[in-house]
């Protein structure tokens, strides 16, 4: 475990996973596995020495694994849009009760008394796709919590708040934001750096509280092809076309 006195790297909190990466020392390289985030904020880099040893006041040069932290903020920016999402097609009942943002994947637990239907879930993920497809900037501004629940930004009942917050923004509709909520994670730069998202499941993890887990980029992509692949194959064997077999 190594403590810096700052760092570039996000300790997990919020839902989302820590960052990855190395941190590179004049005689030795500290292989950064995850990040956690201890007493508040101190940022603890949890990993393996590739050789030699640190000690106390050595300098280190830190790079966090750009390509993990990519995919981090889609599925975190995605988690918002399918928020925004959820709560116009089923309903301002909806809010949020969990949630996990990992590299390869998003899961998002809400407030719904029954499940939510194909059709349903069907508008939601289209409307996710639009908003990723109208490629609005995402923006990030601190103020205090009441100019931030003013300002129409969602907040987690139950969650404590400093003096002042992160609020995230996205969309550009005419009188408002799509999107405002309180958040302290990392996010894309425009909504269309997400690519694409794919809802794969939906179902209950308590009474009155129903979980989708999706995925968004590169994995979304993976996802839908090869759901075409099965699909071809089923084909194949009852002899007909995708579309009949489906």
């Amino acid at each position: 475990l190594v403590v810096a006195n700052q760092s570039p790297f996000y300790g997990e909190s919020g839902g989302q996973a820590g960052d990855s990466g190395r941190m590179s020392g004049a005689a030795t390289t500290f292989v950064v596995t995850d990040t956690l985030k201890k007493l508040g904020d101190l940022h603890v880099h949890q990993g393996h020495l590739s050789d030699a040893e640190l000690k106390v006041g050595d300098e280190l040069v830190m790079r966090v694994d750009g390509e993990r932290r990519a995919a981090l903020r889609a599925n975190h920016s995605a988690t918002h849009l399918l928020h925004a999402a959820l709560h116009r097609q089923l309903g301002e009942h909806v809010t949020q009760k969990g949630s996990l943002v990992a590299p390869d994947r998003l899961r998002f637990d809400i407030s719904q008394p029954k499940a939510i239907g194909d059709d349903e879930l069907a508008a939601v993920e289209s409307e996710v796709n639009g908003r990723i497809r109208g490629n609005s900037v995402v923006t990030t501004v601190q103020m205090s919590p009441d100019e931030a629940v003013e300002a129409g930004a969602m907040a987690l009942f139950g969650e404590k708040y400093g003096d002042e917050v992160r609020v995230v923004a996205m969309g550009d509709d005419a009188e408002e934001r799509y999107s405002v909520e309180l958040c302290g994670g990392t996010h894309v730069h425009r909504t269309g750096d997400i690519g694409l998202f794919k809802i794969v499941s939906e179902g209950a993890v308590a009474a009155g509280v129903r979980r989708i887990e999706a995925l968004s980029g590169a994995a979304a992509i993976a996802h839908a092809g090869e759901q075409e692949r099965l699909l071809k194959g089923v084909a194949a064997v009852l002899k007909t076309t995708p579309e009949e077999a489906g």
